[in-house]
C-alpha cells in the first residue's frame, strides 16, 4: 500500500467515526431538563437593574396607567416599550419577592420557545438530524449569553427578540417571507439587535437557502418598520446623543472589533484576551462551507461590531462585582443564529466543536455570577437588620431602594462599602 492509499485510509476512517457519532433524542430532552434545573438553582437575589426596576416600578403611589405613560415618554438610554411595560406592570401587580422569579421564568421560556422554533426551522431545510439537534441545543443553551439573558430579567429584551427572530425564520423557511419581514421588523420594538437579521439574510443567500430577490421581499417590510421604530424612538431618546444608548464613536471601531472577535465564541470578558479566542473565530469563519458564506459571514460580524460599538473594548479584570458580569447578554443573538447558520448548513461537527468554547465561557460565568448574586443576597440581610437606611459604598451601580432601606453610591463616609474584587461587605 503506498503513503496516498494509506493516507486516503486514513481519512476515510476519521470521517466514518464521525459520521456514526449517534445521539438520540431524548438525550436532547434530557439537556433541556439539566438547563431548567440549572437556571433554577440561580434564582438567588435579585441584582442591579433588576433591583432597580423593583424599586421604581413596585411605588405603590403610581398606577398601572401612570407606569405605561411614564415608560412610553421618559427619555431613557433607549426605548423599548413592550417589553418593559411588560416588566412594569408585573412588577406593579405582583409581591417583589415573586415579580423577580417569575419575569426570569418568563425568560427562560422565551429563550426554550426561540430554541424550539429554531429547531423547527432546521429541520425545515435540512431534514431531521438529532445529532445536529443535540449540539445546537448544547452550544446555545450551555453558552455564557443564555445563562444571563435567563438569569437576569432585566434582559427581556434579548430573550423576546431571539423568539420573534426564530419565528420569522421558521417563516422563512417554509416560504412565507412578506410575513417574515413583519415579523422581524416587529421585533425592533423590543431591542435594536433585531438588525442583526439583515446581514443573516445575506448568509442564508451565501449558502442558497434563499433567493437574493427573497431576501429583498423579507428586508423591505423589516427595514419599514425598523424605520418606524427609530422615528418614533428619535421623539423620546434622540438617535446617538448623549443620552442614548448607542453613541457611535468612530475611534472606538477597532477597539470593539478586536474585543470582540476575541471573545466570541466564549462570550465573556472575564480576564483578559488571548490568542485562543481569535484562533476559534478564524475557524469559524474557515468552517463557512464556501468563500462566499465566509465573505457574508465577515460581513454580518462586521455589523455587529458597528451596532455593538464601543461595548467590547474594555475587559472585566478580576473584579466580581461588575458591569461587565452582565455583557454575555450581547453576545447571545450573533452568536446564535451563527449557529444556526451552520445547523442549516448541516455542519453539525462545526456546532459541536464550537460548543466546547461556549460550554468553557459558561461554567465561568455560571460560577461567577452565582457569587455576585450571593454577594447581593448577604448584603440585603445585612440590611435586613441594620438601622434604616444603610448606607453602602460602591460607584458603579448606585441603588435607591425604599423597600429594603438600601442606599448603593458614590458615599466615601459610608460605613460600609462593596468590595468589587470578591463581592464581600467589608467595614471602612
Amino acid at each position: 500500500m503506498n503513503h496516498k492509499d494509506t493516507k486516503d485510509t486514513k481519512k476515510a476512517s476519521v470521517l466514518f467515526v464521525v459520521k456514526s457519532i449517534s445521539v438520540p433524542r431524548r438525550a436532547t430532552y434530557a439537556l433541556v431538563i439539566i438547563w431548567i434545573a440549572a437556571m433554577v438553582r440561580l434564582f438567588i437575589a435579585d441584582v442591579w437593574d433588576e433591583s432597580s426596576a423593583l424599586a421604581v416600578f413596585g411605588d405603590t403611589h403610581q398606577s398601572a396607567a401612570q407606569l405605561v405613560r411614564l415608560i412610553l415618554k421618559t427619555p431613557l438610554p433607549f426605548w423599548r416599550p413592550i417589553p418593559t411595560i411588560f416588566a412594569a406592570l408585573t412588577i406593579h401587580a405582583l409581591p417583589a419577592d415573586i415579580a423577580w422569579p417569575f419575569l426570569r421564568i418568563v425568560n427562560m421560556l422565551m429563550i426554550l420557545g426561540a430554541v424550539a422554533l429554531l429547531l423547527r426551522a432546521i429541520t425545515t431545510w435540512a431534514g431531521r438530524d438529532d445529532r445536529r439537534d443535540f449540539f445546537f441545543v448544547v452550544a446555545t443553551l450551555f453558552s455564557a449569553g443564555a445563562i444571563i439573558v435567563a438569569g437576569w430579567f432585566a434582559n427581556i429584551f434579548d430573550a423576546s427578540v431571539l423568539l420573534f427572530l426564530a419565528w420569522g425564520l421558521l417563516l422563512v423557511a417554509r416560504g412565507w417571507f412578506l410575513e417574515a419581514g413583519f415579523v422581524f421588523g416587529f421585533a425592533f420594538f423590543f431591542k435594536e439587535t433585531a438588525a442583526m437579521v439583515l446581514p443573516l439574510l445575506l448568509i442564508l443567500v451565501a449558502i442558497d437557502r434563499i433567493k437574493l430577490r427573497d431576501a429583498i421581499r423579507i428586508a423591505v417590510p423589516t427595514i419599514a418598520i425598523g424605520i418606524l421604530y427609530f422615528g418614533l424612538r428619535s421623539l423620546v431618546v434622540p438617535f446617538g446623543s448623549a443620552a442614548d444608548t448607542h453613541q457611535f464613536q468612530s475611534s472606538m471601531l477597532l477597539p470593539t472589533a478586536k474585543g470582540f472577535i476575541e471573545s466570541y465564541w466564549r462570550e465573556t470578558l472575564w480576564g483578559s484576551p488571548g490568542v485562543i479566542g481569535y484562533i476559534v473565530f478564524a475557524f469559524s469563519i474557515a468552517a463557512m462551507r464556501t468563500w462566499r458564506a465566509r465573505a457574508a459571514f465577515v460581513a454580518y460580524a462586521g455589523a455587529a461590531i458597528v451596532l455593538y460599538l464601543s461595548m467590547f473594548a474594555t475587559y472585566q479584570g478580576q473584579d466580581l462585582i461588575h458591569y461587565l458580569m452582565f455583557v454575555p447578554r450581547l453576545y447571545f443573538i450573533p452568536v446564535t443564529l451563527t449557529l444556526f447558520v451552520f445547523a442549516v448548513d448541516r455542519r453539525w461537527w462545526v456546532v459541536a466543536i464550537l460548543a466546547v468554547p461556549l460550554l468553557v465561557g459558561a461554567i465561568g460565568a455560571y460560577t461567577r455570577y452565582e457569587k455576585f448574586q450571593r454577594s447581593y443576597r448577604n448584603l440585603y440581610r445585612y440590611a435586613a437588620t441594620a438601622a434604616k437606611p444603610v448606607t453602602i459604598d460602591y460607584a458603579m451601580k448606585p441603588l435607591h431602594d425604599p423597600r429594603r432601606g438600601i442606599e448603593i453610591g458614590d458615599f466615601p463616609d459610608a460605613p460600609m462599602r462593596l468590595d468589587p474584587v470578591n463581592g464581600l461587605l467589608v467595614k471602612k
